[in-house]
């Protein structure tokens, strides 16, 4: 159990990033129409570690 709690205090920084990025999505439009239609990627090569980013909208 205490594996768990480990692995939720880690994903919290996740967690705030995502929404930080959501907030400058709705601050800048025009990066989510880019990202919608398109990703961006970060790589690190010595761990091969990737992050993808992609904004979806919803089509409401």
């Amino acid at each position: 159990m205490e594996d768990l709690e480990s692995i939720k205090d880690k994903l919290e920084y996740i967690d705030i990033a995502m929404k930080l990025l959501l907030q400058y999505g709705k601050n800048n439009p025009d990066v989510v129409d880019f990202l919608n239609k398109n990703m961006m990627i970060a790589e690190d090569e010595e761990s091969g570690f990737r992050v993808v980013l992609k904004f979806k909208k919803d089509e409401r």
